[in-house]
């Protein structure tokens, strides 16, 4: 088992914690490599949450976006096929969202192009383009990526603060 001393929380032998500035390069290399063109930090505040493996190489990636006080988009869920699988994936999108709770926030947003069946056992439900909320239609997130992702999806939070 990986017994690294790192601030964060462990998942099937991973640890996940928040990204730091010497993991730039790496996420970058995790989001190329799975085909995601934004940048890593652009021009909203994004806090990444990355999963390491025991070779300390990034292995998973979710930004979290915050797009008013209570809510927030969860951007570049990316995981590295190749290193970890299905299982992995639904864990860390459990993880991804408890850290999102535990900010305080809400609301939580996504895009994407598919999976929207998963994405609905995982508790989000589909919003109707018409009715997607004004601030998620003015992030930088949204405007960059609502031609290749179009669905919004929406997950209610239960806050413990």
């Amino acid at each position: 088992m990986y017994k690294r001393q790192v601030k964060g929380w462990t998942i099937v032998g991973m640890i996940v914690r928040k990204a730091v500035e010497a993991d730039t390069l790496q996420l970058q290399r995790l989001l190329s490599k799975a085909g995601v063109i934004e940048q890593v930090y652009d021009q909203e505040p994004t806090e990444f949450l990355v999963a390491e493996n025991e070779q300390s190489e990034l292995v998973a990636t979710a930004g979290l976006t915050e797009i008013g006080k209570k809510d927030v988009i969860l951007r570049s869920l990316v995981i590295d096929s190749e290193k970890v699988g299905a299982v992995f994936l639904l864990e860390f999108l459990e993880t991804a969202t408890a850290f999102a709770e535990k900010k305080g926030y809400k609301s939580l947003y996504l895009l994407t192009s598919g999976q929207q069946a998963f994405l609905e056992q995982m508790g989000f439900s589909l919003i109707e383009a018409n009715q997607v909320p004004k601030k998620v239609k003015q992030s930088y997130h949204y405007k960059q990526n609502v031609s290749r992702s179009p669905k919004v999806m929406h997950a209610r939070l239960s806050v413990s603060k």
